[in-house]
């Protein structure tokens, strides 16, 4: 795999997931090796590996260990996401609500709002509250470190979701990490990429460096991509959220410098239509095909629509709400957390028919397979 790399021009100002944004540069290096990917062994295992993500699930793993839950009768958790603007949080949010409400406990919902000042107030606010416990969400924990100690230091014990674990930050009895399956999406979206272009393509990765775990998801996919398609070429553009409003620019040149171009990963779906600008402006823009992770209702209504976006990786946020719930509760009681069957599920424009496209078919869990899960875990818990 041959790798061009563009370098970012600031340092990035939020330390964000799904808010991601391209920014511009020049700089470049190259790496490469020699192979076929084409090979029938190899990529045959890429389009069945494609395959079986692209499948719904028959059923998800419930943990078999009892947690009490007795005490938790009329006490608060907050959540704070990055952003509670954008569709899948806040389906993560309704679905921790409804979990914790089989147990008598109610969500605060604060809004992130993107801004590092914002989620420290909002974490002080618990504080001030007395919550019982802060659920952060796709919020690295140098982000609001301060106002992280200060809530454990008070007692409260904190859960970050979505976040790959900062060593700086281990867990304990008081901190805990949920990972959800990020790397998961993007490799299959990779993968993807692999299996349609018969193991040759120059694809256009925008990589997001506000903080560790974008930085390490998008490292994922060109690991993926060099190991799966020596024949491919990866144009890795380093994006910050600082500079969201050069997506379509950075795009384009990075697609003009590189006109043999047929994809783009844009790494989140939240920036795909800026990204769709940026790949409009070129002169072979019919000739490219966006993929994406992060799925939310918009980006499936696009694949079924027919246009550039060909693939979009879901989490199922259905059940991680619940499981995240569980989670929670075995922090305070002290117990192991377990690996949780947090699913995904690859979506493309020949799987999306099927599904109920609407508002309530993106809460119920149901794009991703069956949604029992809640009565199983509401059983755990005995209040099934």
């Amino acid at each position: 795999m041959r790798i061009r790399r563009y370098g970012s021009t600031g340092a990035a100002v939020l330390a964000v997931s799904l808010l991601a944004a391209c920014s511009s540069g020049t700089t470049e290096s190259g790496s490469g090796s020699d192979g076929g990917a084409a090979a029938d062994g190899p990529l045959a295992e890429v389009v069945a590996d494609v395959e079986a993500a692209s499948q719904a699930q028959d059923s998800f793993e419930v943990p078999s260990e009892p947690v009490d839950v007795s005490g938790w009768e009329g006490k608060t958790v907050y959540y704070v996401p990055i952003t509670a603007q954008i569709s899948v949080f806040q389906v993560y949010g309704e679905k921790i609500g409804e979990a914790l409400g089989t147990v008598g406990a109610d969500l605060q919902i604060c809004d992130g709002g993107s801004n590092p000042s914002q989620i420290s107030g909002c974490i002080d606010q618990a504080v001030g509250a007395s919550a019982a416990a802060i659920i952060t969400d796709n919020v690295p924990y140098g982000m609001a470190a301060n106002a992280l100690d200060g809530a454990r230091a008070a007692g409260i014990p904190v859960l970050i979701a979505n976040q790959i674990p900062d060593p700086a930050f281990p867990a304990d009895d008081s901190l805990a990490y949920v990972q959800g399956p990020a790397t998961e999406m993007i490799t299959s979206v990779a993968d993807w990429i692999v299996a349609d272009s018969d193991g040759e393509a120059t694809i256009v990765l925008q990589k997001v460096t506000d903080n560790p775990s974008t930085i390490a998801w998008a490292e994922a996919a060109e690991q993926q991509i060099d190991e799966r398609c020596p024949d491919c070429t990866v144009v890795v553009n380093e994006v910050s959220a600082s500079n969201f409003p050069l997506i379509p620019s950075s795009t384009s040149s990075a697609i003009l410098a590189n006109p043999d171009t047929r994809y783009v990963l844009a790494e989140f779906e939240h920036f795909v239509q800026p990204t769709l600008g940026g790949v409009q402006q070129t002169p072979n823009a019919t000739q490219i095909k966006i993929v994406s992770s992060a799925a939310t209702l918009s980006g499936l209504q696009m694949l079924a629509d027919g246009g550039q976006l060909h693939a979009d990786a879901g989490q199922n946020f259905a059940f991680q709400g619940w499981a995240t719930a569980d989670a929670l509760f075995r922090l305070v009681a002290g117990q192991e957390i377990p690996e949780y069957d947090y699913s995904f599920r690859l979506f493309t424009q020949d799987n999306v028919d099927d599904l109920d496209l609407s508002d309530e078919g993106q809460a119920s869990g149901s794009w991703y397979g069956q949604t029992e899960f809640a009565d199983e875990f509401a059983a755990l818990w005995g209040r099934g």
